[in-house]
């Protein structure tokens, strides 16, 4: 699976303005980025395999914490009312002119963090992205408050480079690295916070922070911390930004199923798969050549059966229906009451009726049908007719206020 990752300039697109991006396969292990430049129109088309990621720079946010109301965890629109009011007093801007987005967890936590940007200035980057082919799936910011720790990242050069400090309690905050003293003065952190800070720099600054701050700092490739903001969890992608849920969905599962396809960790599952795959198919179309098989030889069997009783029949078209019909063709002939016959029927009710029970007072014969009209009996009486008329092929059945005798299907 492809990841796009694309910087979000802090000026107003343009046609003249410059994205930074690098291309990331997140089915390979952790890799060194290639950094590029390049105009909107210029940048890498994106396929169904690539997830298109905005990195919103440090410079461009702000970070709160705030405590929520009760009850905000399910209606959107009541959640960003909240925030905007909680922010009102601490924002120089008018809450409705900016972008608001909660941390991952922030159901969990007491007093979540909210990350606070422009949204003319982000929505007029998507749409800049989106006039080129490039649908972003998700915003990133590129620090965010997540370790206990404080982490420092030196960027940039001497002259014009940021030192970028994060902290899960603390949150997000910069300087510049000429303003920086030593032994970190201008910091804004503890001696014993500087001394266990994990610190990484840049190549043209590592020297520079490591005597600033009196300790070594760990070199890191340009833009290296793009892959830890790829991993933080957050996505800014919410209220106004938040893309379609469906169409989220099933991008998670179009990379969940690209890397079960293509990684070659996965190769000996598919294997398997495709082995138990072509086993079923074997086995259920021989399951249906034994079933067609016994279904052939019962039918002979029918046909063989039928023209040995009745020579007469030339043509078999269905066995067992022509049976029944000769059978009752010669039931008919020697004067024998067939199974729907009025005297056949009374003389079955008699045999099951109870004998502590009075006859039915009125009744009602339509062909192969008999009607008991207001007869009385209880649940347990019923039981015993309807088993002792299945007994001699007959159903009966409540129809309305009435009962109904007829024969079982496939009597003669």
């Amino acid at each position: 699976m492809r990841t796009l990752i694309v910087q979000l300039p802090l000026g107003t697109p343009s046609p003249s303005t410059v994205y930074p991006y690098a291309e990331v396969q997140t089915d390979t292990p952790a890799q060194a980025l290639a950094l590029k430049w390049a105009a909107a129109a210029l940048l890498p088309t994106a396929d169904q395999q690539t997830d298109v990621v905005a990195l919103v720079p440090a410079q461009a946010l702000s970070w709160h914490r705030v405590t929520l109301p009760a009850g905000l965890n399910k209606p959107t629109a009541r959640r960003q009312a909240a925030l905007q009011g909680l922010l009102e007093d601490r924002l120089l801007d008018d809450p409705t002119t900016l972008h608001m987005a909660l941390a991952p967890d922030w159901q969990r936590s007491a007093q979540p963090w909210v990350a606070v940007c422009d949204r003319e200035w982000l929505s007029a980057h998507l749409q800049a992205l989106e006039s080129v082919g490039l649908t972003v799936h998700r915003i990133v910011p590129e620090f965010a408050p997540t370790s206990e720790n404080l982490q420092l990242h030196a960027l940039g050069d001497a002259e014009q480079g940021w030192l970028w400090c994060s902290h899960g309690e603390r949150g997000v905050w910069g300087l510049p690295l000429s303003t920086l003293g030593l032994d970190g003065q201008g910091l804004w952190a503890q001696d014993d916070e500087r001394l266990a800070a994990d610190v990484q720099a840049e190549p043209a600054v590592v020297a520079l922070v490591s005597q600033r701050l009196g300790l070594q700092a760990r070199l890191m490739a340009p833009s290296q911390h793009w892959l830890s903001a790829l991993a933080n969890g957050w996505d800014l992608a919410q209220f106004d930004f938040q893309t379609d849920a469906q169409n989220r969905r099933f991008k998670q599962v179009q990379r969940v199923a690209s890397h079960f396809l293509n990684h070659p960790t996965w190769r000996p599952v598919r294997w398997g798969l495709w082995l138990l795959l072509a086993t079923q198919i074997v086995g259920l179309n021989a399951w249906a050549w034994k079933t067609r098989a016994n279904w052939q030889n019962q039918q002979q069997s029918w046909s063989q059966l039928l023209k040995d009783n009745f020579p007469q029949t030339l043509v078999v078209v269905d066995a067992p229906v022509q049976m029944a019909k000769e059978v009752a063709r010669l039931r008919q002939g020697s004067g024998q009451l067939a199974p729907q016959d009025l005297e056949a029927m009374l003389a079955a009710w008699g045999q099951v009726l109870p004998p502590d029970m009075p006859a039915p007072t009125a009744w009602r014969y339509q062909t192969g049908q008999l009607f008991i009209q207001d007869f009385k009996a209880s649940a347990s009486q019923q039981n015993a007719i309807t088993q002792a008329l299945n007994k001699l092929g007959y159903q009966w059945r409540a129809d309305g206020t009435a009962w109904v005798m007829r024969p079982q299907e496939g009597t003669p």
